[in-house]
């Protein structure tokens, strides 16, 4: 018999990974782009490889949801956290290829490849810094949940 956690567990994994692969498929859509679709084609370059490495580590975590020791509202706001900040990541590169405008936080890219409507649009930094904290939320409440099934096992081991 499954308890209440396994079950939302199970849905989570699925949908994480669901989800994740759907990520992959955006990023691979998104590089068929043509340079000529948009203003700034490095935004584009931005939002494949983003997407892409994104959909890859959100399929990774769907693999661990299993050995997260989180309580349902945690292993929630986890999937939430996870899912926003992927989505956000590659949709600022979306973003910055058809405005023309890319962020202060990417300051080597726009060195490299300045935009031609400037460095610094609100949506395309907004979404950079949504991405930032809701991923590092992400990735410390992993963190936490595996640290917990660790210690969890060696208690039980006992």
């Amino acid at each position: 018999m499954t308890s209440d956690i396994d079950q939302l567990k199970d849905k989570i994994r699925r949908w994480t990974l669901i989800l994740g692969v759907l990520q992959i498929t955006v990023g691979c859509i998104i590089g068929f782009l043509p340079p000529s679709a948009v203003a700034w084609f490095r935004g584009i370059v931005m939002a494949h490889i983003e997407f892409t490495a994104n959909g890859i580590l959100m399929v990774a975590f769907g693999f661990l949801v299993h050995d997260l020791r989180l309580s349902p509202m945690a292993l929630k706001v986890w999937f939430a956290m996870l899912q926003l900040g992927t989505w956000t990541n590659g949709a600022a590169g979306v973003a910055a290829g058809f405005i023309g405008s890319s962020s202060k936080l990417m300051p080597t890219l726009n060195e490299k490849f300045p935009p031609p409507h400037g460095t610094d649009h609100p949506l395309v930094s907004g979404s950079l810094q949504i991405c930032g904290v809701t991923i590092m939320i992400a990735l410390f409440l992993t963190l936490y949940g595996l640290l917990r099934s660790r210690v969890s096992e060696k208690v039980s081991d006992r």
